[in-house]
């Protein structure tokens, strides 16, 4: 830090332990000594927009996320009925996706009922565009509207990563993940443009790395897919994927 000019706040610094409830229980520490500084131990931080967990389930970042949701849906209901339909699916595009969509490749691997919370806040948004009744069925209203359920809007996320990671667009770090299969034998799946999926021990964590997430998902999907020439016909194509799949 001091050959790059900077210097820990010793009041802001926090740190913390990582893993599954059986494994945090057996670690006994309160705080860490840093420079003659006690750095002390909690159990989530927040970085780059994001609350952080110790066992990653995401728990108060979703709930975040949902409580000014619904707070800025709230707020366009009460001028819903000066605005054109046109103009209230804007905001909630520019109000409530921003914030439900943000960093959502995280919650990939979560229980089905974190996604459903994010899903709730979603059919609200559906219902609030299309006035549509709460009592009335919400599959129609998120078809009519072309949008992908939380679950599909994840998975799109996380393949577009993919693509921009094979596609040579994204950073480094993330294209040191995404190998491609090669073989001194003549397969098919070599020639397909499948990724190498790396063996996990565990599912409830290493299921939802990226390096195993991103190229388990990338060969799941139709070959003419994962080909497309440009990025911007691998969204098309892998939206309409998505959507058939979630709708079928």
């Amino acid at each position: 830090m001091l050959s790059h000019g900077l210097k820990m706040n010793d009041n802001k610094t926090e740190f913390i332990i990582f893993g599954t409830p059986i494994q945090l229980n057996k670690v006994e520490c309160s705080d860490v000594d840093v420079g003659g500084a006690a750095v002390e131990k909690v159990n989530i931080v927040k970085n780059l927009g994001v609350n952080f967990d110790s066992v990653m389930n995401f728990d108060k970042h979703i709930s975040s996320k949902i409580k000014i949701a619904f707070h800025n849906i709230h707020n366009i209901k009460k001028i819903s009925k000066y605005l054109t339909r046109a103009s209230v699916e804007r905001l909630i595009h520019g109000l409530v996706f921003s914030h439900l969509d943000y960093c959502n490749s995280l919650l990939y691997g979560l229980p089905n009922f974190q996604i459903q919370r994010c899903q709730k806040i979603q059919n609200f948004a559906a219902r609030l565009i299309c006035g549509t009744g709460y009592r009335d069925h919400i599959t129609p209203v998120l078809k009519n509207l072309h949008w992908l359920p939380t679950g599909s809007r994840i998975q799109y996320k996380i393949l577009t990563l993919v693509y921009k990671s094979v596609s040579g667009y994204a950073p480094i770090y993330l294209q040191t993940l995404c190998n491609r299969k090669t073989s001194s034998y003549s397969l098919r799946s070599c020639d397909s443009n499948e990724l190498v999926v790396p063996r996990i021990k565990h599912k409830t964590l290493g299921g939802r790395a990226f390096a195993y997430v991103g190229p388990a998902l990338w060969n799941s999907v139709p070959r003419e897919i994962r080909e497309s020439s440009t990025l911007i016909i691998f969204k098309r194509r892998l939206k309409t994927y998505l959507f058939e799949l979630a709708f079928r």
